[in-house]
């Protein structure tokens, strides 16, 4: 998903990278891109965060994941 250039009724702005996205976290019923990413445990949220934009979220996945790999 690419970032919107212009707002919408959906967007949002990323606290990372400042770039606007669609985002779906108020829809009813909750219907959201991220839904189909793997999940970050808890640590690795920020219990007053804001939603991550598709690109700042796949790279902390990623970190993640990276960081839970043995030796």
């Amino acid at each position: 998903m690419k970032p919107s250039a212009s707002p919408s009724e959906g967007s949002a702005r990323c606290p990372r990278c400042g770039n606007a996205f669609d985002c779906g976290r108020h829809s009813e019923p909750f219907e959201c891109w991220c839904r189909e990413m793997p999940a970050l445990s808890a640590d690795r949220l920020e219990p007053a965060g804001r939603c991550l934009c598709p690109e700042c979220l796949v790279a902390e996945i990623a970190r993640t994941a990276k960081g839970n790999q043995l030796p």
